[in-house]
């Protein structure tokens, strides 16, 4: 495919680097300098001009693309490009990063005729509402395609150390992996639990919840006050999704115009507090030591790991950072900090799942990027529709099947059939091994 991407910051050159491995891609940036280490590292056609300039696009692949991305900081620059390429060229498809969720709910989009936009921050900040619809897990993540959700859990608690991993497992829902003394462990289904494991359970939320049961009693069995450090654009999502679930809401920050504007957003719903929130001090003030959930919503992922282990000490059961550079990730997940994908990554998932949104291959990192989630969906007139399940070969990995919203172990008898979705999960070490595997279906 021929694909134009506006914008080469951090969203435009991640979406540049793994589509440009197999199609055409321009980059378009005013920035010359950006477009010239984005050239040195990946093959692209890098264009210097403005997103809004109809004659940025005029000599582009002929006149003729696939796609149309854009991501660029600014909405109205986003949006107005998306206006000018199709008065510019002729393009199939227009996807678009959009900060304000406004524009998701007028016709703007439908009249500019976009076939698709990302709002980022609303979708970082729905990570937050699936913590607490499942206040006791350790994380939970979204597949995209399916029912199944990916949740983890944390054993701390003496009556359940020594069970069988069976013991917590049904014929709907497996554990696809485990983090023992900080390591990454493909489980056989003969280990048995021990204290400080961290168990990652595959299956509909409601049905695993069943069985994770007060697996960790350090967790509170409902999120009634959080607090928010951060009120920036974020933050405000973030609050604003709390507040709605019912929940005590205070939000910090130091800045007093966005606390300002952090009150008029949020009207009566949630208490801003304008302080420096480096003082330790302000948990015994504000009464923060008696949240349940504190998450850590800034933009520098080196403040947000800080003040999230400054929480930790404090003995506040569930603390979460938004994680907004791949590099602190790991660092974050060894820590023992829930870590939340941050707007960037959120817009780079989502508009990737756009692109190839058929796709033979998916993939989720889990346990701090040490374990691998690949999925294939069996899309109409897929030649494995009709096959036996039980007939493919196994690997040292986990393979599962999704049927109806029912996640299955391989079985004979059980034929696969169009909508159904294959798992296969894999350590870090065997990913292109396990892309193989799912590939070659």
């Amino acid at each position: 495919m021929k694909i134009i991407i506006a914008g080469a910051g951090k969203v435009g050159f991640e979406l540049a680097r793994v589509l440009s491995s197999v199609h055409h891609v321009a980059v378009i940036d005013k920035n010359a300098e950006a477009l010239e280490r984005l050239h040195g590292l990946i093959d692209i056609l890098p264009v210097i001009g403005d997103v809004e300039d109809p004659e940025t696009y005029a000599s582009l692949f002929e006149g003729r693309a696939d796609i149309f991305v854009a991501v660029t900081d600014s909405d109205e620059a986003n949006l107005l490009s998306a206006l000018i390429i199709k008065e510019s060229i002729t393009v199939e498809k227009i996807l678009i990063r959009l900060r304000n969720n406004y524009f998701s709910k007028g016709t703007i989009l439908e009249k500019l005729e976009v076939t698709g936009a990302v709002f980022p921050f609303v979708h970082s900040a729905e990570t937050i509402r699936l913590l607490l619809k499942y206040p006791e897990a350790n994380n939970v993540k979204r597949l995209s395609g399916s029912a199944a959700r990916l949740i983890s859990i944390e054993v701390d608690n003496p009556d359940f150390e020594k069970k069988p991993i069976a013991r917590f497992e049904s014929e709907s829902v497996k554990i696809v992996g485990m983090e023992r003394n900080k390591q990454f462990i493909i489980p056989s289904g003969n280990e048995s639990i021990m204290h400080g494991d961290l168990l990652y359970f595959l299956g509909q939320g409601k049905v695993v919840e069943k069985l994770y049961s007060r697996l960790d009693l350090k967790m509170p069995p409902r999120i009634r006050y959080a607090v928010v450090f951060g009120a920036h654009h974020l933050g405000l999502e973030i609050a604003k999704v709390l507040t709605e679930e019912a929940v005590k809401v205070k939000v910090i920050e130091k800045d007093l115009e966005l606390c300002k504007r952090a009150s008029e957003v949020l009207q009566e719903k949630a208490l801003v507090i304008n302080s420096h929130y480096d003082e330790a001090i302000l948990y015994k003030e504000e009464n923060l030591l008696e949240a349940d959930m504190v998450i850590m919503s800034g933009s520098h992922d080196e403040e947000n790991i800080v003040r999230s282990l400054q929480a930790k000490e404090y003995g506040i059961p569930k603390v979460v950072a938004i994680n907004n550079e791949k590099k602190y990730y790991e660092l974050m997940h060894r820590l023992g900090i829930i870590v939340a994908r941050g707007p960037r990554s959120t817009a780079y998932y989502d508009l990737l799942g756009m692109i190839a949104s058929r796709s033979v291959i998916s993939e989720k990192h889990f346990c701090g990027g040490r374990g691998i989630i690949l999925s294939r969906k069996i899309y109409p007139k897929s030649a494995l529709i009709g096959k036996d399940w039980g007939a493919f070969t196994r690997h040292s990995s986990v393979w599962l099947l999704e049927k109806s919203g029912v996640v299955i172990a391989p079985t004979d008898g059980i034929f696969l059939e169009e909508g159904d979705m294959i798992f296969v999960i894999v350590s870090v070490e065997n990913e292109e091994q396990g892309k193989i595997w799912i590939s070659s279906l």
